[in-house]
């Protein structure tokens, strides 16, 4: 098949796949590169696509059935072919596209991995094509969404697409807003604003969350987040979705406000946004949301998606798996994190090692878990004035 552009084949996971080879004598940076390819295909996303097999062989291993797959925006179809490939439990991946030129690779790729049998491919905007399947015998087991830039305009169309019990995920690379620096635009796009400083990544997840369970009531479905993470320049959230008005009424009980101190590291969790005073050292707190506050992962799905992994070579050891028990073990430890080395700086003391930092606390009685938004991020049960107490001390 002749594609009309110079390809080069590179590995991911089990696939094998051209992709637009870029011409990097010309000094432009790489970001540029990939969006004036003829077809978008980023390597780093790499990860966000080894996470993508891993929760689709954990929530189809209990299915009793061939599982059906949607990726709405599949450009050159590396991660509906991968999923094709490694998730032994999918009959079948409907993958769309608007550009016929993607379509057409990805036709190529489907065909050099030997999974043309399972793919169907349409020429298709992605909100169409998963509202032509909103229908109950055309939905899909798992539908995955991931746009350039915010996935809001598509949650409504998702939903519809996805069975009840099913699984959704979508990948939001709109940082500039979900971090803060356009804080209009969040809330325009995901019904809450973000936090500054070092709390913005997880706010970030926290609205995509909360934007994913605002829409799916809509549907009166509720959506619970069972693996959400940031990493690099974007996040991702999976949801479980379950039909029914009360269930959808209780996920959006689960909604309120995260509050900051910029000043002490304070942090809370609130149901209103009033800007009040810091209850350790005065200053006013920023607030964030509406957002989700309740639990970003779970731990039967964290866990099977940590075993499914195990059963992956090229899966084994990696960052992918690195990040599932990450976030698994942030799980019970509620909204917020404090960086280490602000701390220490608030405590006026050096940096302390993560591993000194962990055992003072857990040696003075506080549970803590690294958090995987940063290396020197920790969550705790101790407050920041125990924390700081013992950092200084």
């Amino acid at each position: 098949m002749s594609l009309g552009f110079p390809t080069e084949l590179v590995v991911e996971g089990m696939a094998r796949v051209l992709v637009p080879r870029l011409d990097t004598s010309t000094g432009e940076p790489a970001q540029r590169l990939m969006a004036d390819a003829p077809v978008f295909y980023n390597p780093v996303m790499a990860v966000n696509r080894d996470t993508a097999v891993m929760a689709v062989r954990a929530h189809t291993r209990g299915l009793g059935r061939e599982a059906t797959v949607c990726e709405p925006m599949c450009g050159s179809g590396v991660r509906g072919v991968r999923i094709a490939l490694e998730a032994e439990n999918v009959g079948s991946v409907t993958m769309g596209d608007l550009s016929p030129t993607a379509l057409r690779l990805a036709q190529a790729n489907a065909s050099g991995n030997g999974v043309q049998g399972k793919v169907s491919l349409r020429l298709l905007d992605a909100s169409l094509l998963m509202s032509l399947h909103g229908y109950p015998g055309g939905r899909f087991d798992y539908v995955d969404v991931d746009p350039y830039g915010s996935p809001a305009p598509f949650i409504g169309p998702a939903v519809a697409a996805t069975k009840n019990n099913g699984l959704l995920a979508v990948t939001a690379t709109d940082m500039a807003p979900l971090c803060g620096v356009k804080p209009a635009a969040c809330l325009r796009k995901y019904g809450g604003l973000p936090l500054r400083g070092d709390m913005c990544h997880e706010a970030a997840v926290r609205l995509v969350a909360g934007a994913l369970v605002r829409g799916s009531a809509v549907h009166e479905e509720a959506a619970t987040p069972v693996f959400s993470y940031y990493a690099d320049h974007y996040v991702r959230v999976y949801v479980r979705l379950s039909r029914g008005a009360g269930r959808a009424d209780a996920a959006l009980a689960s909604m309120g406000y995260l509050k900051h101190c910029p000043r002490c590291l304070h942090h809370e969790t609130s149901t209103d946004n009033r800007r009040d005073h810091c209850p350790a050292c005065g200053e006013e707190m920023s607030v964030g949301g509406p957002m989700w506050m309740g639990e970003l992962a779970e731990d039967a799905f964290t866990g099977a998606m940590a075993e499914e992994a195990g059963k992956l070579e090229h899966l084994k050891g990696s960052r992918s798996a690195a990040l599932v028990d990450r976030v698994r073990a942030e799980i019970g430890f509620g909204p917020g994190f404090y960086e280490i080395d602000a701390v220490c700086r608030l405590a006026g003391v050096p940096s302390l090692s993560t591993e000194e930092v962990l055992r003072r606390l857990r040696e003075a009685g506080f549970r803590v878990a690294r958090a995987h938004y940063s290396d020197r991020a920790i969550k705790t049960d101790a407050g920041i004035g125990e924390l700081r107490s013992l950092l200084g001390g």
